[in-house]
Order: structure tokens, then sequence, then C-alpha cells
């Protein structure tokens, strides 16, 4: 058993002796280490940042999740008007879509999960599919002229290295591919 979360924001209600960057009453969102999903948590002065007071901290609570998926964007080096598949559509995953989305570049969602295709449907992700779809081989073709997408970014957690042999399948020739979710067994980034 392990404590549950690593990406948190809330109330100061006490601080150390020897921090200096925050005070009782401060809001902060909080990541990594220690910054669990619990009423109260301690966390180190480093991975803490204040949250000003007109922003809802349930907002601010997903801001370490929100940095994976740009992080994985940044890595990816994506340019408006180039298409990126993302493969797994959990959390990260719908982040990092509406990200590239919102950059001017084409998204095209993957998971294994047929439920979680649905889901993520139902809440507005359109170009999202079934790793097995036939479909998934005709939106790939229409998005990238058949040459393959110009870069993927995996935020599936698997021990599988399908997700690593199928981004090599579907990227174009010199395309970009980010793992931004679990490293599987056996693959050293």
């Amino acid at each position: 058993p392990a404590p549950l979360g690593y990406s948190c924001a809330g109330e100061v209600i006490g601080v150390s002796e020897g921090v200096e960057n925050f005070k009782v009453g401060d809001f902060v969102a909080c990541g990594g280490k220690g910054a669990y999903h619990a009423d109260v948590i301690a966390v180190s002065e480093n991975l803490a940042v204040k949250v000003p007071k007109n922003i809802d901290l349930k907002y601010a609570s997903i801001a370490t999740i929100a940095s994976i998926a740009m992080q994985g964007i940044r890595q990816a080096n994506i340019k408006i008007g180039e298409s990126c598949m993302i493969i797994g559509m959990g959390l990260i995953g719908q982040l990092t879509y509406k990200l590239v989305e919102s950059a001017g570049a084409f998204p095209i969602g993957v998971d294994i999960s047929k439920d979680q295709v649905s889901f993520v449907k139902k809440n507005g992700i359109k170009d999202v599919f079934h790793r097995k779809s036939k479909e998934l081989i005709n939106i790939l073709n229409i998005k990238s002229d058949g040459n393959g997408v110009d870069s993927v970014i995996i935020a599936a957690a698997t021990n599988s290295l399908d997700p690593v042999n199928f981004a090599g399948e579907v990227a174009r020739k010199k395309g970009r591919v980010v793992i931004v979710g679990a490293v599987p067994t056996g693959f050293d980034r």
C-alpha cells in the first residue's frame, strides 16, 4: 500500500523553521513526494508554489499533472499544423490532447480500453480511437497525408512495450516520440 496522488492544492496551516517563501494562510499548489490526497500533508518548500487568491484551488490541484502534459508537448516540439498521436487517454492523455489542440496542431487519441474511448468522446474529445480500430488507420492517413504523424506522446501507464512499438509504426520518418507515462520495464528513455 502507498499513499495516493502526487498533485494537490490547499492552504498553508503551518511552516517549518527556515521556510521563507510561505506563510500561514497562503494558497499553494504542491507536487511530487508528499503531495498526497489527504486532509493535511507536509511537503518540501521546493515542491510547492504560491497560488493567487483569485484562482480556484480545484484548478490549482492539477498543476503538477498539467505540467507533465505540457512537458511532453515541449519535448515533442509540436508546431502549428502538425499531427500528434497521444497514446493513453487517461487524465494526462486528455490534458495533452486538449493542449495540443489549443496549440493549433491536430491530435489523435488512442487507448486500449473501449470504455475509456467512449468516456473521452462523451467529454468532447472527438478524434479518439480504440487501439485496434480500423477507423484509426484511416484517420492517421488523412491527418498525415499517409506519411505518419509528426509526433507521438505516450501517456500510457503500462509495462508493455506495445505503446513504444506502435509509436514507431505510426510516426513519420524522423518523427518525434516522447514518453510521459510510466516507462515500460526493459526500456531506457
